[in-house]
């Protein structure tokens, strides 16, 4: 299966990884709706919006990642002025999100593994980042 590279700089399987903290690349700024790549002096080079609409199953999973992520960051808010039950409620969905995230990181590190880009990374000298 061959996926088109994003902004015809970076392939989509390598951006996954980066996107999914497994892969360091401080050229690359990712978040669910864009991703930015920057030039080595930090110049942006382009963006490109949406870029995990597709239905394959790893931008499906890094896209779950993402978003869980987002979810329990949002739950860690501190509010003042809130009820021990809301307090209560907010940990609650924080641990929950933050257990979608584990299962869809680990979905994603079988595909990357599958898909090879693991090993290109290797290749590339590509830092490694929470792959444990």
């Amino acid at each position: 299966m061959s996926r088109d590279s994003i902004l015809g700089k970076l392939d989509r399987d390598l951006a996954c990884a980066i996107a999914l903290g497994m892969i360091e690349s401080p050229q690359v700024v990712v978040n669910l709706e864009s991703i930015t790549l920057h030039d080595n002096n930090m110049r942006p080079v382009g963006t490109q919006s949406k870029w995990l609409e597709s239905d394959d199953p790893l931008d499906q999973a890094t896209r779950e990642f993402l978003t869980a992520r987002r979810e329990a960051s949002q739950a860690s808010i501190p509010r003042p002025g809130i009820t021990p039950w809301v307090a209560a409620a907010n940990a609650k969905t924080r641990t929950l999100a933050n257990d979608r995230a584990v299962q869809a990181k680990n979905r994603a590190r079988c595909l990357l593994a599958e898909r090879g880009v693991l090993a290109q990374a290797q290749r590339l000298g590509l830092k490694f980042i929470g792959l444990l």
